[in-house]
């Protein structure tokens, strides 16, 4: 056997260039590496679902969803926990001092700060990630990724929208 019939070779096989923006959000490129599977080709889907929530899906050759960046508008009363994605929920280990990060492996929910809305009064706006790639979770970096993503959000039309 040689060593380029090694699985590994084969876990980081990547035809495509990482995506520098999710949807429009700057993100560093390495930040986001780490999460996504070997592939021909990506892109990724912006939609808006209910109240206010913003979703942007990346999408590894066409058909396997690989990542969901979501902007939700919740309570401002409404904890971490509570808006955190899944994979974070069955491992809420990972909060930081300032309490505005919650993450784990997988996935991560970040709370921004003096985010306005005259849509969503009395509410705060939530970020958060999720990767759905097997095998590629990194509790480090998914903390390094939902800090940038959503001090990018904080500088963004998002935050503060125009009347």
């Amino acid at each position: 056997m040689t060593a380029g019939c090694s699985n590994a070779g084969e876990r980081e096989e990547r035809n495509y260039a990482i995506p520098e923006s999710l949807c429009g959000v700057s993100v560093d490129s390495d930040l986001l590496s780490p999460f996504l599977p070997p592939g021909d080709q990506v892109s990724t889907q912006r939609s808006s679902l209910d109240g206010g929530t913003e979703r942007c899906t990346v999408i590894v050759d066409k058909k396997k969803v690989a990542m969901f960046a979501d902007q939700e508008w919740l309570p401002r009363k409404e904890t971490l926990l509570f808006a955190a994605p899944s994979s974070v929920r069955r491992d809420p280990d990972h909060v930081t001092e300032s309490k505005k990060y919650l993450y784990a492996g997988a996935g991560a929910v970040g709370r921004t700060a003096d985010c306005t809305d005259s849509a969503h009064p009395d509410q705060r706006l939530f970020t958060s990630i999720e990767s759905f790639t097997r095998d590629r979770e990194d509790t480090r970096t998914m903390g390094k990724l939902i800090k940038a993503y959503t001090q990018q959000v904080e500088r963004s039309q998002a935050c503060h929208p125009e009347p």
